[in-house]
């Protein structure tokens, strides 16, 4: 049934199907629409519209003007809060200050702040459904992103202060609806204009003085379409400061396939997210690039299912939408499509269960995984982009997490794997035979070279080391793998192969008759592949663990042979 309206006296009944909705916004608004009906009745908030058809592939609203008020009056809620703030607003006392002391970059610093009244979106659905309500993290993270981007302009946030405002768009929504009926018939359509305050991207009218507009029913969905779509807080690390830039906000908007089952999956959504906190927003709305939204999004959409293959008839797809305010501008950073598959979801499971990732890392692992590409690829970008010691473990390295514990991961997980392999060896098991072998050799050039540095001998038994050995080698050791990762990071093409048969395969590495033309054929056909792999595995070997009995001792013994 196509989007149609009827009028009975005072009453309209909104008919909607997916299939005639044009955008995953106006899905996802319908969505919202009956997540808030349906909220508004088990708040048992009376004379509100009712639903009186919800199926897979559409729903029939029943309105009335009154109702239609009750809806936007509880919609635009809003109330004064006091918000403290480190800086002082243009214009206006504020009506407290404190002093805090904070650490920052490892000193104490003391910091002011200022008390104000301030204006803040109320609407009580998402507190119906967040644990915690109105305290929730979430609801504070909602409550900042409509101020920052949606509402970032202060004329836009009037409704939510004035009940006459509210009154005035109900009415104006209801007369467009009623005209819209009367024109049907006529094969005629009540076009609207269509702000950016609910339609992300869009403008009243843009520079050329073109308006952005829609169909009024389909309009009304607008209002409502943030009840379905989480909102992420994407980041990026700052190198020299080892500190975190917050960037805005992403909107992960579900193009929605079957409505009610969607509808009855959002709240358990919401329910089931973890109010825990970094600093003051949510740790699982922290992500390190766009397309890990769509995936927490998905994650959590879809973990209380027994089989992963359901979550493709509830969605199609997930746009991602990265907003963030430069200035007195709200600027667009990234649209991206994400659509739900089986295999991806579970790939990503297994990389979330290590949270604790670098995040440069795992911005790398989680943008191959969507692309299909193998876990090393784009790792020679990062290398041009950051400093050297966020891959090679020295004393220059920020504390935390370090890269090259999550490569080692990686390396040693593919090496497990490929020494279970009974059957002769596919095309996809040489690559893993190839980073066994690049690995390996890595691993012995730098034990070697180490030693010969801190003049110790290659003989000894790392566990029988002095204490004043062991100094020597850890200081030996960061140098050694610095000067290999830069030399690699400056060559290309034929330059590689150089160094590599003439540097790192030159210290005692004895390559077996299958594993030199492996390693022969990668160095003619993909040179930068092997670079890849033998600059990862450096920032893998480039760190030692703090004691000489700790497991990683082992991994410091030379290898000198490719056979297994």
């Amino acid at each position: 049934m196509s989007t149609q309206s009827r009028t009975d006296e005072q009453t309209l009944l909104l008919d909607y199907d997916l299939i005639e909705l044009p955008t995953a916004q106006h899905k996802a608004g319908l969505a919202g629409l009956l997540l808030h009906l349906r909220s508004l009745e088990r708040r048992e908030v009376a004379d509100a519209p009712q639903i009186t058809r919800l199926g897979p592939f559409g729903a029939t609203l029943r309105f009335d003007r009154h109702s239609l008020g009750v809806l936007f009056e509880d919609l635009y809620a809003g109330a004064l809060e006091d918000v403290w703030t480190r800086s002082k607003y243009g214009g206006r006392d504020p009506l407290d200050e404190k002093v805090e002391t904070i650490e920052r970059d490892g000193k104490q610093e003391n910091v002011k702040s200022y008390l104000y009244s301030e204006l803040r979106p109320q609407c009580p659905v998402l507190p119906f459904w967040l644990e915690g309500g109105r305290e929730s993290s979430w609801f504070k993270l909602w409550q900042g992103m409509l101020w920052s981007v949606l509402r970032a302009q202060p004329k836009t946030r009037g409704i939510y202060q004035s009940g006459t405002d509210r009154d005035k768009l109900a009415d104006k929504l209801w007369r467009g609806l009623v005209k819209a009926q009367s024109q049907r018939g006529q094969g005629k359509y009540v076009i609207e204009s269509i702000a950016g305050s609910l339609f992300i991207g869009a403008q009243d009218r843009n520079a050329e003085q073109v308006a952005f507009t829609g169909r009024i029913e389909h309009n009304l969905l607008l209002h409502f379409w943030q009840w379905a779509t989480p909102v992420f807080v994407p980041r990026l690390l700052d190198p020299r400061k080892g500190s975190w830039e917050y960037q805005g906000f992403l909107f992960a908007v579900p193009e929605v396939a079957d409505l009610e089952e969607f509808v009855d999956e959002m709240p358990r959504y919401w329910q089931g997210l973890n109010p825990a906190k970094v600093g003051y927003r949510p740790a699982d709305a922290l992500i390190d690039l766009p397309e890990e939204g769509g995936l927490e999004f998905l994650y959590h959409l879809g973990r209380h299912r027994v089989g992963r293959t359901e979550l493709q008839f509830s969605l199609h797809a997930v746009e991602l939408y990265h907003q963030h305010k430069q200035g007195n501008n709200v600027r667009q950073l990234a649209a991206e499509r994400l659509t739900p598959d089986p295999g991806l979801l579970g790939r990503y499971e297994e990389i979330r269960r290590y949270r604790h990732r670098h995040p440069l890392f795992k911005r790398l692992q989680i943008g191959n995984l969507v692309r299909g590409r193998p876990w090393y690829s784009g790792a020679l970008d990062l290398f041009d982009r950051y400093a050297v010691e966020l891959f090679v473990h020295g004393p220059q390295t920020p504390r935390g997490r370090f890269f090259g514990t999550d490569v080692r991961r990686c390396f040693e997980a593919v090496i497990a794997d490929l020494n279970t392999q009974e059957t002769p060896m596919s095309e996809d098991d040489r690559y893993k035979a190839l980073q066994r072998l690049i690995y390996r050799v890595a691993r012995n050039y730098v034990e070697r070279r180490t030693r010969d540095r801190a003049g110790l001998p290659s003989d000894k038994d790392f566990k029988q080391l002095t204490p004043a050995e062991v100094a020597k080698y850890r200081e030996a050791k960061p140098k050694v793998a610095t000067n290999a990762f830069l030399a690699l990071r400056g060559r290309r093409d034929q330059d590689i192969a150089e160094y590599f048969t003439g540097t790192l395969c030159a210290v005692g590495f004895h390559l077996k008759e299958d594993d030199f033309l492996l390693l022969a054929e990668a160095l003619m056909r993909e040179p930068e592949k092997v670079k890849t792999l033998a600059m990862l595995a450096l920032s893998a070997h480039s760190w030692s663990a703090p004691k000489a009995d700790d497991t990683d001792a082992a991994a410091s013994e030379p290898d000198t042979s490719s056979a297994d």
